[in-house]
């Protein structure tokens, strides 16, 4: 370990008795001097999580100052922490777990210990399973034994560290946790991790579900998800190849399933004895020759062509080179990857065109009409990369960077309300404002959107989309596409009856 490029933390708990709460401070630096080979290190920083009364006593006293001091510890290395984790409030658990998550960031060349000598019982349980999820391998307890007499054990609890090493009967260990880690390994043969996914794999049933008729039953396909998790992870533990391949086989029908849903969804196919990589083939056909619908047919390519590779291979492998258990793992895991990403990629790309009956919609774009035409629109604006816009000042770590760029987009839509009001006069044509949307009715006039898209730019520096239709349901999705396209982009959509043919086929950029 190079200790020069790293840098050390200390997370513990407080005790109102101050003597112990510096003294495992004290102990836990001592050991990452010796774990270093460096007699200088210490802790960039010591976090202390308090109750009130750790935190009152530490104030009351100076001494434990002098007791750092001794050891070259600088008592301005201590980061105090409140918490009332006793008080078994729900917010006040998010709110330790959102510190602790701000402490530890699994990017940083950080080395973490973590102190469990102190603290009340739930917040040391706390620091343990944290220190777990982290995979923190410096985990201890400071254990002393003092004298069984009463009034000298009293005494001895109140001396600092450099005190107790010269008091005599006084027995110190600073006790490692074993790997904690290997609790991963019963984890897995648990499915702990299958438990994990199934929450996301509900919401992914929840979101398809809603684009398909009610009643369709896609059980099948929860159930091909979560074996391919699992078998995944059993593989992880028992190094069996079977389990590798049985869980590509599974993701890959997780997969098939999505594909026929599409394909009869879409075009009613005939899915009968075709192989999994001809339904791809058909989805990404479909969409090809369907540029109306919006789906990005490069990404939709590469993604299905994967799919179909890995499952290829896995079925009819090489005699000649074969497979070691490595490559099978590997393989394992991009499938189980796959088939949510599949999954995810489809249902978000349709879910703007499928209509309450799990049926995809008819629409085609609208001619922009001539400055004459008295037909009203909807029209939606929608201010084009504005979370990146704040995302920005969040990086910068800046509160008055995230007002001002808040207040900016604010007063940008505040302009385009006055705008739209002086130009259609009518003080009711806006029905929506917030954020970076604007939903509005009036005539088609070019100009009055070119002007919208203007002042937006000056204002904010960013693009902005607009959308119109003749109904709610259609500038809904006329926004949709025109955000698709970007750039300043005006777009117009009409939603046809079944029987309707669509002439114009809509392109997206």
């Amino acid at each position: 370990m190079n200790v020069h490029q790293k840098s050390f933390k200390l997370i513990l708990a407080g005790n109102r008795n101050v003597p112990a709460m510096i003294n495992a401070i004290i102990r836990a630096t001592l050991q990452a001097r010796i774990d270093t080979n460096n007699d200088d290190l210490t802790f960039r920083q010591v976090h202390v999580f308090h109750t009130e009364q750790s935190l009152q006593a530490l104030t009351d006293s100076t001494s434990w100052q002098d007791a750092l001091s001794h050891y070259k510890i600088s008592s301005t290395s201590l980061v105090h922490h409140v918490t009332k984790i006793e008080d078994s409030n729900v917010d006040r658990f998010r709110d330790l777990v959102e510190q602790l998550r701000t402490i530890v960031n699994p990017l940083d060349n950080t080395q973490n210990y973590v102190d469990l000598t102190n603290g009340i019982s739930s917040l040391k349980s706390i620091l343990a399973v944290f220190a777990y999820v982290l995979d923190i391998d410096n985990i201890y307890s400071l254990e002393t034994d003092f004298s069984d007499d009463p009034v000298t054990r009293k005494k001895q609890a109140s001396l600092f560290y450099h005190e107790l090493e010269q008091e005599a009967g006084v027995s110190i260990e600073y006790r490692k946790f074993p790997p904690i880690g290997e609790f991963d390994t019963i984890g897995k043969f648990n499915y702990t991790e299958v438990l994990r996914h199934r929450s996301m794999i509900n919401q992914l049933m929840i979101d398809l579900k809603k684009l398909l008729p009610s009643g369709r039953d896609i059980e099948h396909l929860r159930e091909s998800l979560l074996s391919g998790v699992h078998y995944r992870l059993l593989g992880e533990v028992t190094k069996e190849s079977y389990s590798y391949r049985h869980s590509i086989f599974a993701s890959s029908a997780g997969i098939e399933e999505v594909a026929n849903i599409i394909l009869s969804v879409v075009k009613n196919a005939d899915l009968e004895n075709k192989t999994l990589g001809q339904k791809l083939g058909e989805v990404r056909d479909l969409f090809a020759k369907n540029p109306k619908y919006f789906v990005n047919i490069e990404m939709l390519e590469n993604l299905t062509k994967l799919i179909t590779s890995i499952r290829n291979d896995i079925a009819h492998p090489s005699t000649e080179n074969g497979h070691s258990k490595e490559i099978t793992a590997i393989q394992s895991s991009l499938s189980s990857q796959l088939a949510f990403t599949f999954l995810q990629f489809t249902t978000k790309t349709l879910g703007a065109f499928i209509d309450q009956n799990g049926q995809l919609v008819n629409i085609k774009n609208l001619e922009a009409p001539i400055e004459e035409d008295e037909t009203v629109f909807y029209f939606g604006f929608d201010g084009d990369s504005t979370g990146d816009y704040l995302d920005r000042a969040f990086g910068e770590s800046s509160e008055e960077e995230v007002r001002k760029r808040s207040k900016t987009v604010k007063g940008a839509i505040e302009a385009l309300k006055k705008l739209i009001y002086k130009e259609t006069k009518d003080d009711k044509s806006v029905f929506f404002a917030e954020g970076d949307n604007i939903l509005f009715k009036s005539r088609y006039k070019v100009s009055l959107l070119n002007e919208m898209q203007r002042i937006y730019t000056v204002q904010t520096g960013l693009t902005g989309s607009i959308g119109y239709g003749k109904t709610l349901p259609e500038v809904s999705l006329a926004m949709r596409l025109s955000k698709a396209k970007g750039g300043d982009s005006i777009m117009g959509i009409a939603l046809l009856d079944s029987g309707e043919t669509n002439n114009t086929e809509l392109t997206v950029d």
